[in-house]
């Protein structure tokens, strides 16, 4: 059974002292072999999600390095690609260089022997002279042409190596990409496990807070069977009012206003099934109805007491020769304190529902020489 949980608090179980609690609480709380399953499978799913976080967060560390190292290389290879376009620009340009150079030596070789040539023609030139001259020209020719060989090849090698940079620089940056893309993956993801930590953690706290109310729960369960019936059903609702209801024709005057909707007396318990004495008297009134003391005396105790729920004790002393005491429970608030002196009529709190109850009323007792007794005798 997984047991509902809103907004943080319980959905069931014991209330505060302070507010009207949901009449159907009692009905709706699981069993104590319940709340411990729910329990050992909230420690389960929160162990599990710890692993997972701590996995994603590995994931993560991990693919944070790999896009940084991946983001390095690309860079490295960027840088790398930029220098060999650079070089391949510098061969170019010496190969140019080397080709004008060469084409004006060239040139000038060639006029020169040209005219050599034609003063040889004339009879003016040596022809020794002519002869080595043009030897000169066509070895300058052959060297030209190494020179410019080489020079383009250079720069072909060059440009190669310049467009293999520019590809390994393509990858990298493709690589790179690739890593932060999986670097955002696997941070998400980390903070998806992170928040399903926190919630899993959260969800383990209210099922401890659920465990914990359901042994509160059997034990008041277990002190109502083994006590005098306190009242813990109610079928009337009469509405809320601030005025005190009337005296009745006994010594004390009603605490509440609101039909009795249980009298003092053996009954079936309604929530155990134990036939048992109902210890005192119920009257059915909306949670908030307010509550009056019945006779003067003095506030004893005003606390939360198991089964009873929200509950105050009067003690009225002496009272026709009898020590009395008045007790009102399953308050849903209290309007006064312990040791505050009270007069008949007082507001002393609020009808509820708190302890082991099925619906808001008051059940109110008196208690003669510490013996309880028919409220009514007392009211009438």
């Amino acid at each position: 059974m997984a047991a509902a949980v809103t907004a943080g608090c319980l959905t069931w179980g014991m209330t505060s002292s302070t507010a009207a609690p949901d009449p159907r609480a009692a009905s709706t709380a699981p069993s104590v072999e319940e709340a411990q399953a729910d329990l050992e499978s909230a420690q389960a799913a929160f162990t599990t999600a710890q692993q997972t976080e701590q996995a994603a967060q590995q994931r993560a560390e991990q693919a944070s390095q790999a896009a940084a190292d991946a983001r390095t290389a690309a860079d490295q290879a960027t840088a790398r690609a930029e220098r060999a376009r650079g070089e391949s620009t510098d061969a170019a340009a010496a190969a140019d260089t080397a080709r004008e150079t060469l084409g004006r030596l060239a040139a000038h070789a060639y006029m020169t022997n040209s005219e050599l040539s034609g003063l040889m023609q004339l009879g003016i030139a040596d022809p020794e002279e002519f002869q080595a001259r043009s030897t000169g020209v066509s070895e300058l020719m052959r060297v030209q042409d190494s020179v410019l060989a080489e020079a383009a090849e250079s720069r072909a090698n060059a440009t190669d190596a310049a467009a293999r940079a520019d590809g390994h620089a393509a990858a990298a940056l493709e690589s790179a990409a690739a890593a932060e893309e999986l670097s955002t993956q696997a941070t998400a993801a980390l903070e998806e496990a992170s928040a399903a930590s926190a919630a899993a953690s959260e969800q383990l706290q209210k099922m401890r807070e659920i465990h914990a109310a359901a042994e509160q729960a059997a034990r008041d369960r277990e002190e109502a069977e083994n006590q005098p019936d306190r009242g813990d059903r109610d079928d009337g609702d009469n509405g809320t009012t601030d005025t005190p209801p009337p005296s009745g024709d006994g010594v004390f005057q009603r605490p509440s206003s609101g039909s009795i909707t249980s009298p003092y007396g053996m009954r079936v318990h309604p929530l155990t099934g134990v036939y048992k004495l109902h210890s005192g008297t119920d009257f059915g009134a909306a949670c908030g109805t307010p509550v009056y003391a019945a006779y003067p005396g003095t506030v004893d105790s005003a606390s939360y007491a198991g089964a009873y729920g929200n509950r105050i004790e009067i003690s009225h002393g002496d009272v026709n020769g009898v020590d009395v005491t008045t007790t009102y429970n399953h308050l849903s608030a209290f309007s006064s304190s312990r040791g505050q002196s009270v007069a008949a009529g007082d507001l002393i709190g609020r009808v509820g529902t708190t302890g082991s109850s099925t619906g808001c009323h008051l059940h109110f007792e008196v208690l003669v020489n510490g013996n309880f007794t028919d409220p009514m005798g007392w009211l009438q």
